[in-house]
């Protein structure tokens, strides 16, 4: 995040991922304009939820790194019930982990890409 650059309004930020059910752990860091999210086995937490709440302290979110565990079938990979398009290569099967990274779009209506390096 670019413009995380208020120690209160970062401070804000960690109290409020603390109030998502499913997150364990939040860690930010101002100086980088970072936010490392831990998340608990079996959550339902969406990259959408953890962008409105980036947004709601007044900051905007960027390219934000995931590691995701679901099954992949052809170019999509279906985590809980979304479904998530592929950029990259990966192999079709269950259970899979797929380290990547998604821009936040800028209309919340359009697809996520997961672009795997």
């Amino acid at each position: 995040m670019k413009d995380m650059d208020c120690q209160s309004c970062s401070d804000s930020l960690g109290v409020a991922f603390g109030k998502i059910r499913g997150v364990s752990h939040a860690n930010v860091n101002m100086q980088d304009g970072t936010v490392a999210i831990d998340l608990t086995s079996g959550n339902r937490v969406t990259l959408e939820q953890i962008w409105d709440t980036i947004k709601r302290i007044g900051f905007t979110p960027g390219e934000t790194k995931v590691t995701v565990r679901g099954s992949v079938k052809g170019s999509t990979l279906t985590v809980l019930d979304k479904t998530i398009a592929i950029e990259g290569k990966a192999d079709e099967g269950e259970n899979v982990e797929l380290k990547g990274a998604i821009t936040p779009p800028p209309d919340p209506r359009t697809p996520i890409k997961l672009r795997i390096p």
